[in-house]
């Protein structure tokens, strides 16, 4: 069904929007909370060592980037994990 264009963007919203319902709702059994990032949060992109944004990272294909302010080597990823803990904390 995602496979039609016009569809496509409903479906996987509300697929996300029906885990984000559960995730709070077994946040709330278990006395958690839940912290959602902005959704225009750029978490991939921001060093996680010295909080320098490199706007070149929006580029889904560069995968290891090195900031160019502290000269940090990254994995896309791991980075952006990275900042989201930063963020919650």
């Amino acid at each position: 069904m995602e496979q039609n264009h016009r569809l496509a963007k409903a479906i996987s919203e509300v697929s996300w929007s029906m885990f984000r319902r559960m995730l709070e709702y077994k946040a709330a059994w278990y006395e958690r909370e839940i912290i959602i990032a902005p959704q225009n949060y750029a978490s991939s992109q921001i060093c996680s060592e010295c909080g320098q944004k490199n706007p070149d990272v929006k580029n889904l294909a560069i995968r290891q980037w090195q900031c160019p302010k502290c000269r940090a080597k990254h994995d896309r990823d791991i980075n952006a994990v990275k900042n989201l803990v930063k963020l919650a904390i």
